[in-house]
């Protein structure tokens, strides 16, 4: 991070403008992980399991922008810090009936539909509920890459130059989550108490979006709206501590990304802004087991893949500032020199 600084100051020579900023932001929704089956197996079962990571946490973090008269770079550096709590999250386990459905396809273009929800598995009855306080570790890097079309556009948030974009870049994230303090419900035989400790959830993700995007100024105020499309990457590990069980896995898919942005000059080096951030992620792939203590679990290492469903579903309100760099204002003409090169010419 000191290198990214440092090459950010002295960037002048090839970039023609650098900005650096702080930004803080809440964030909202949940990320789900499911399996299971509609149609009956050979024991004539139709089940499954839900697993619902509460996404609801502040976070802060840096960013930093390279401009080159139409281009621009910019990147985002963010973290939660340490166990930071996020409400409470949920493990089910439930049998399906003939009514159940599974939506597993909820984004597409041709033909175009949205199912705008990240869950898959509908109509189900839990025959097991467990209910736990969360914890996450997430940390972020984005990076995002801009080119404006107007031919007179500059890149520069100062520009006051209207322009539409195209938009793309890379998004990685890494998390951790680890649930607690579990209540848990079993239908039969019956039980209701606590048990203790859930289980820990990490997962390594990136996005691939892009998009199209138009910013326009109203005096020192700078409009910004953005929509992507996103390929889904996500490579995780779901560890059920009390059953010393791994399910350990990948998942591919879709998703979309939108912004809109309000920011306000104060100065020729300095703005202000306040977002709003949604993301979508509807992902599905396959897992293995390792680990067990039960005939059943240990059984599972030899049984090969199982699918799964992985979805992410949140938006996040964000406010921070920016402060310009490698700038330097336009000396003003006084107006003997405006008579003088009048003259001249």
């Amino acid at each position: 991070m000191v290198y990214l600084l440092i090459f950010l100051l002295f960037a002048s020579p090839v970039f023609s403008e650098v900005h650096l900023g702080l930004f803080g932001a809440r964030n909202s929704g949940e990320h789900i992980f499911e399996t299971g089956n509609k149609y009956p197996n050979l024991s004539g079962i139709r089940g499954g399991s839900r697993i619902t990571y509460d996404r609801n946490f502040n976070f802060f973090g840096l960013n930093a922008g390279w401009i080159h008269e139409r281009f621009s770079l910019n990147s985002k550096l963010s973290t939660t810090g340490w166990g930071v709590r996020t409400g409470n999250s949920r493990d089910e386990d439930f049998v399906m009936g003939s009514t159940s459905t599974e939506r597993g396809d909820k984004l597409s273009l041709f033909p175009l539909f949205l199912y705008d929800t990240a869950h898959t598995f509908t109509g189900t009855r839990n025959f097991a509920d467990g209910n736990a306080k969360s914890t996450i570790n997430e940390r972020r890097a984005d990076f995002w890459l801009k080119f404006y079309f107007s031919e007179n556009a500059k890149a520069s948030p100062w520009a006051k130059t209207n322009s539409f974009y195209l938009s793309s870049g890379v998004l990685y994230s890494y998390y951790k989550y680890e649930l607690y303090d579990v209540i848990q419900f079993v239908a039969s035989p019956f039980f209701y108490g606590p048990i203790g400790v859930g289980l820990s959830y990490s997962n390594t993700v990136f996005d691939f979006p892009l998009g199209l995007g138009y910013v326009f100024y109203i005096g020192k105020f700078r409009f910004d709206f953005n929509a992507n499309l996103t390929l889904v990457y996500m490579n995780y590990r779901d560890f059920h501590k009390q059953r010393a069980l791994n399910f350990i896995g990948t998942s591919f898919g879709s998703g979309f990304i939108y912004k809109a942005e309000i920011s306000y000059i104060f100065s020729e080096s300095l703005l202000i802004n306040f977002s709003i951030n949604g993301h979508r992620q509807f992902t599905s792939g396959t897992f293995r087991t390792k680990g067990g203590l039960t005939y059943d679990d240990v059984l599972s290492n030899y049984l090969g893949e199982y699918k799964a469903y992985i979805n992410t579903k949140e938006v996040n309100l964000e406010f921070g500032f920016i402060k310009r760099f490698n700038y330097t204002a336009p000396e003003p003409i006084i107006e003997s020199e405006k008579q003088t090169k009048w003259w001249v010419n």
